[in-house]
C-alpha cells in the first residue's frame, strides 16, 4: 500500500515515529527524457532510476545529489521536492515499510544518450527514456506527475491518496 503525505517534513516526522527508513530516488530529465538504467549484470533487476538510502543527519535533497553521483557520476544540483510517500508490502520473506521522497533535477543538454557507470564491482548501464509513459513500475510512476514540463499544471491533491501496489 502507499500513503501520500501532504509534505515533506510529515514524512520525515512519520518515518522518525515509526522508526522507517528514508529513500529517496532521482527523477533527472533531460528535456522530455527521463535518466533510467539498468544493472549490466542483473537481468531482472529491471528498468530503474538512480535512488538510495537517506543517512542519518542528512536530508533527502543532499541525499539524491549523493546518490545520483554515486550510481551515474553526475553531479546535478538544486533537485526539487515531487512527492513523499510511505510504502508498505508484504513480500514473500518479510513485511517491509519505508518513506519514500522522489526528487527531479534537470540535467544538462551536453549529458552523453547512453553510458555504463561502474560502482563496487557493478556496471550500471544508463540512457534516455521517453518522459511519456515510460514502463516503470508503481513506485515511479507515482511521481511522474510533478515531472509535467508545463509550469501551469500541478500534480493531484496528495494528502489523501492511497493505492495498493
Amino acid at each position: 500500500m502507499v500513503t501520500f503525505y501532504p509534505t515533506q517534513t510529515l514524512a520525515r516526522a512519520d518515518a522518525a515515529a515509526r522508526a522507517l527508513r528514508d529513500k529517496v530516488l532521482c527523477f533527472v530529465v533531460r528535456g522530455q527524457s527521463l535518466l533510467v538504467f539498468e544493472d549490466a549484470d542483473v537481468t531482472d533487476a529491471g528498468v530503474q532510476v538512480p535512488a538510495g538510502g537517506v543517512e542519518v543527519g542528512e536530508t533527502p535533497r543532499h541525499a539524491a545529489v549523493r546518490e545520483l553521483f554515486k550510481k551515474s557520476g553526475l553531479v546535478l544540483a538544486a533537485p526539487r521536492h515531487l512527492v513523499s510517500y510511505r510504502w508498505e508490502a508484504q513480500l514473500p520473506e518479510r513485511l517491509t515499510q519505508q518513506v519514500g521522497h522522489a526528487v527531479a533535477c534537470e540535467s544538462q543538454v551536453s549529458t552523453p544518450d547512453i553510458w555504463t557507470h561502474h560502482l563496487d564491482g557493478y556496471a550500471f548501464a544508463f540512457r534516455w527514456a521517453p518522459l511519456v509513459a515510460p514502463a516503470l513500475d508503481w513506485e515511479m510512476d507515482a511521481a511522474l506527475p510533478g515531472l509535467s514540463p508545463d509550469p501551469t499544471s500541478s500534480p493531484p491533491s496528495l494528502s489523501s491518496q492511497e493505492f495498493r501496489a
